[in-house]
């Protein structure tokens, strides 16, 4: 999926301020004090969202524009994710969940020296590429969090991931995938643009991943049909003997809120994946977000109102005891800029 290349916002634009964001809840306790487990602020969130738009109208595109990009680089540091062994590399300590050690492909430069930024990894030079295809080269802040997140779930149930069946989209570096292999997922299925998936079959065998659990796959959001079906096909095929209706129990994505107009193809290609299960449970979306812009929130929650998704705010810092879906995460692996957001089709 080659897209234009893109029109960076200008430096001076900053991040709004919690109250300014167009979310449906702030902070876990008033998440816990909202009535019922479904969120609905559209009328809010529309109403900030015109206001913001009317405060930049030059912004606004509806064809395929040069996207605005108010992105924000990984902040994570000190994680080595190079196959030499733990404590050889200077370059800090390694990313372990359940006791899985995460290594990556490695960024291939002139000089090893240059290699300053521990998440900016190895990726095929190509001209071609748009800046959105080269966002797969890092390992963004939201894959960490959500890898730990599923962790901090088979931490509460330790059989938790056992017999599961995950789908992560945009996969990037695979780090969210390669987490829930390494809790014992059943099987994973990591998928993102064709540029991506080189390194991600490289990262599958560098960790040691059997293609019987993880197999990577192209997955185009915005002419997915026939890639959808392959996907259904893989799941009956891996299936076990006994296991008459294969199905996904979830859908991953992290950090994947920034271009505009992808947005409402990848909440389409989520419902594709939910409504497509003919089990009574659904699969559900697992969002790692990190906020961008006021019309980027409008557009993600118009769209999942559009196709009847519910959602809601994960509690990530352990104040709120009556979520189940809540944890506490390790202080060093929580952000107070990334949400997970929970996410499912109610019948």
């Amino acid at each position: 999926m080659l897209i234009p290349p893109l029109a960076f916002a200008p430096s001076t634009l900053q991040p709004l301020t919690t109250s300014q964001r167009i979310t449906d809840t702030g902070s876990c306790q008033a998440a816990s004090n909202a009535p019922g487990s479904t969120v609905k602020a559209k009328a809010a969130a529309t109403a900030a969202a015109k206001a913001a738009v009317a405060l930049a109208p030059e912004t606004l595109s509806h064809a395929h524009p040069p996207a605005m990009l108010m992105i924000e680089g990984p902040k994570f540091s000190g994680f080595d994710f190079s196959p030499e062994p733990a404590g050889s590399s200077s370059m800090g300590e390694p990313l372990v969940v359940n006791g899985h050690r995460i290594v990556l492909p490695q960024k291939k430069t002139a000089n090893p020296s240059d290699a300053e930024h521990q998440h900016q990894l190895w990726y095929q030079e190509d001209d071609g590429l748009s800046h959105t295809a080269r966002t797969a080269s890092s390992v963004w802040d939201c894959s960490i969090v959500l890898g730990k997140y599923l962790e901090s779930l088979s931490a509460k149930s330790p059989n938790y991931w056992k017999g599961k069946r995950v789908l992560e989209l945009g996969a990037g570096q695979g780090i969210a995938s390669f987490s829930a292999a390494a809790l014992g997922a059943e099987q994973v299925i990591i998928t993102d643009m064709d540029s991506a998936i080189a390194g991600l079959q490289e990262g599958v065998a560098m960790n040691g991943f059997q293609p019987l659990q993880v197999q990577v796959t192209t997955l185009d959001w915005t002419s997915r049909a026939e890639a959808l079906q392959n996907i259904r096909r893989n799941l009956v095929g891996r299936a076990s003997a006994s296991d008459k209706n294969p199905h996904l129990d979830y859908i991953l994505a992290s950090d994947v809120i920034w271009v505009d107009y992808l947005i409402p193809a990848l909440v389409d290609t989520v419902a594709d994946l939910i409504q497509g299960s003919t089990e009574s449970s659904p699969p559900v979306f697992l969002l790692a977000y990190q906020f961008r812009s006021t019309r980027s929130d409008h557009i993600l929650f118009d769209s999942l109102d559009r196709l009847n998704l519910s959602r809601k705010s994960v509690c990530l810092d352990g104040s709120d005891t009556k979520d189940l879906d809540a944890v506490s995460l390790d202080p060093k692996f929580y952000k107070t800029n990334i949400t997970i957001w929970k996410i499912w089709k109610e019948y």
